[in-house]
């Protein structure tokens, strides 16, 4: 703790004792005083045996006081201060040869300066300099060719084209190089370039990059249950090398889901692809297709209704605890595509909480008994109170069986075998005569009240509702998936779920008004999905909607702002998704460096990749007829 020397208080250090003097002492002497006998101090200057680089400088003055600093930084904290009402001018140094440029002096008194030079309207730029003395920093830009725009990056030009632009066609960028490449490129201290020399290939599949960084993000992404072998590149003789990496597993942990495409806004605006009369029809053909008919959708209603109503009131007869539903899946979010989706969230009225500290596996965490003793559930309860998911699932589970055997209803369902990792107890509804069997998970879950402190804010611009957002962040849930992770408390870990969140984004993401397409896109997408399941029986089994929902959120969140033909929205869409399955990863909207995709079988993925492909040529199609 630092002391101010005037009024004795307490600071951390030195930068909270120069803006309290700044406020509080103004009128004082530069060095205060620390008692009122002593005479008011000047600079003190500190003298080192090996040089005098450690003076204390105060070279920079304020122009509207008499304040002094010793960096420019101070100056500026001080004037946003003390003089928040005026703007800040250029600095004025009482040293005549000072310069910008930052300096740090040697033992020996020899000044080295950093590699940062101004230029002429004293912008601090950062220069890099080859083998000969040169500065290559002009030689990596990238020009626009409709005006003097530069930008360091690719992306940033067409960020400038899509805004300053829009009109125009998007041309291939040009560098200010000699060569007037389009790409990138760094010459060596002998003029040449290596753009194409250095290759880094990844030892686990046949991806190549033109850097470290890319491998490391792709490893990141695709191979994480693998160390990072180091990266390996190919020079332009054929000969390989690499170099081992101690930090790249968790620098492609902290870029897992910086994505490297462009956002959907953007890929809209640059989109000069014609739309054909093909794609129109196809889109509406589809649209056709996902449409239901009021009167399915109401005698699925009922029946559902009927049947949860006489479920939960006998699960309430057979078991001492109170249990609660709430509605989750396309159906309540209003994006079904058949009157045969329905997903029901089953919970005890019990408390319990939730370790959120314990990190070590994302998205999986133990959950405690709060209440006071429950003894139906003691047989699911460790000594430590913690619950253990697969004996709670399989109480639940029995608990519907003796159900289904006491309802009416109950004759009409078979029970379907599923996988044993699976959450949901899933049964055939034969509930319309005539009609397909109503599919229904039944989800045996707790409800976890207030929003967890791992999940992002939601703070999503395409609802207009504030109390949408505000109720679905009240609370969310925990679900006995399987963690697929090797963990010592692998049988105790819970999959946290967002359910009730996901559904109220998606029943009100068309509540903006800016476009009424977005849970058609959504829709669209599922029956790709749905159809190539038909297609491919049994070779689709772990990529869901779930997945699906993860995805276009992020969509929605980089939705047009103007009102765009709806087959150009939809085709850069699946060009982001087909983007993610190539890249196996797409990041979790709920959860930061999550990948939904991370667990899904490479086969599937492949299949899933060459499906969208092919749905994406057909929005392409031929030239529109006059």
């Amino acid at each position: 703790m630092k002391k101010c020397d005037i009024c004795f208080k307490d600071y951390k250090g030195d930068a909270g004792i120069r803006i309290h003097k700044s406020k509080a002492h103004k009128d004082e002497p530069l060095g205060g005083a620390s008692t009122k006998d002593k005479q008011s101090k000047t600079k003190t200057t500190i003298q080192a045996s090996y040089g005098d680089h450690q003076t204390k400088d105060f070279k920079f003055k304020c122009k509207f006081c008499d304040k002094r600093t010793e960096t420019e930084t101070g100056l500026r904290i001080h004037h946003g201060i003390v003089h928040k009402g005026t703007n800040y001018p250029e600095h004025s140094s009482t040293d005549k040869k000072a310069s910008r440029t930052k300096s740090v002096p040697d033992a020996h008194g020899i000044t080295y300066p950093e590699p940062f030079s101004t230029d002429e309207k004293g912008s601090r730029t950062k220069s890099v300099q080859d083998a000969h003395g040169g500065n290559h920093a002009d030689d990596l830009l990238f020009k626009c060719k409709f005006c003097d725009k530069t930008s360091q990056t690719e992306r940033g030009l067409k960020i400038h084209h899509g805004r300053a632009h829009q009109g125009t066609t998007y041309p291939e960028p040009s560098s200010t190089d000699q060569k007037g490449s389009g790409t990138k490129s760094v010459p060596d201290a002998h003029g040449g370039n290596h753009t194409d020399d250095l290759q880094f290939n990844c030892k686990f599949c046949d991806k190549t990059f033109q850097t470290e960084r890319g491998l490391k993000i792709h490893h990141g992404r695709v191979h994480q249950d693998k160390d990072f072998p180091g990266h390996c590149y190919k020079n332009s003789t054929g000969s390989t090398a690499a170099t081992k990496d101690p930090y790249a597993k968790s620098v492609a942990k902290e870029e897992l889901l910086r994505s490297p495409s462009v956002p959907l806004d953007m890929m809209v605006k640059i989109d000069k692809a014609t739309v054909t009369d093909q794609a129109i029809d196809r889109l509406s053909d589809q649209l056709e297709e996902c449409k239901m008919s009021k009167k399915d959708s109401s005698a699925a209603s009922e029946a559902m209704n009927s049947f949860t109503d006489s479920f939960l009131t006998e699960l309430n007869k057979i078991s001492k605890l109170k249990w609660f539903f709430f509605n989750s899946g396309s159906f309540y979010d209003k994006t079904r595509n058949s009157p045969d989706e329905f997903d029901l969230m089953i919970y005890p009225d019990v408390q319990v909480s939730v370790d959120f500290d314990d990190k070590s596996v994302l998205g999986f965490y133990k959950v405690k008994m709060v209440s006071t003793r429950v003894p139906e559930l003691d047989g699911t309860v460790t000594r430590n109170d913690y619950i253990r998911p697969e004996a709670y699932k399989t109480y639940v589970f029995e608990l519907f069986d003796r159900v289904l055997q006491k309802i009416r209803e109950g004759r009409r369902v078979t029970k379907r075998v599923k996988s044993r990792n699976s959450p949901a107890y899933t049964i055939d509804y034969k509930a319309i005569p005539g009609k397909k069997a109503i599919d229904v998970d039944l989800v045996p879950c707790f409800k976890i009240e207030g929003w967890p402190p791992v999940a992002k804010r939601l703070d999503p611009k395409w609802i207009s509702y504030d109390s949408v957002v505000h109720n679905a962040m009240k609370s969310c849930d925990v679900v006995c998936k399987k963690c697929p992770h090797d963990h010592p408390d692998n049988n105790l870990l819970w999959r946290l779920s967002f359910a009730k969140a996901e559904k109220m984004l998606m029943k009100h993401a068309n509540s903006s008004g800016d476009s009424t397409f977005k849970k058609d896109a959504y829709r669209f997408i599922k029956l790709y999905i749905c159809n190539m399941k038909d297609q491919f029986p049994g070779k689709i089994q772990k990529f869901s909607s779930y997945c699906i929902k993860q995805f276009i959120f992020t969509e929605f969140d980089n939705w047009p702002k103007k009102p765009t033909e709806e087959v150009i929205i939809q085709r850069n869409i699946l060009k982001h998704l087909i983007e993610g399955l190539e890249e196996r990863c797409i990041p979790n909207y709920f959860l930061q460096n999550d990948n939904v995709l991370q667990f899904i079988p490479t086969d599937e993925l492949n299949l899933l990749c060459r499906g969208m492909k092919m749905e994406y040529e057909k929005l392409l199609g031929k030239k529109r007829s006059k």
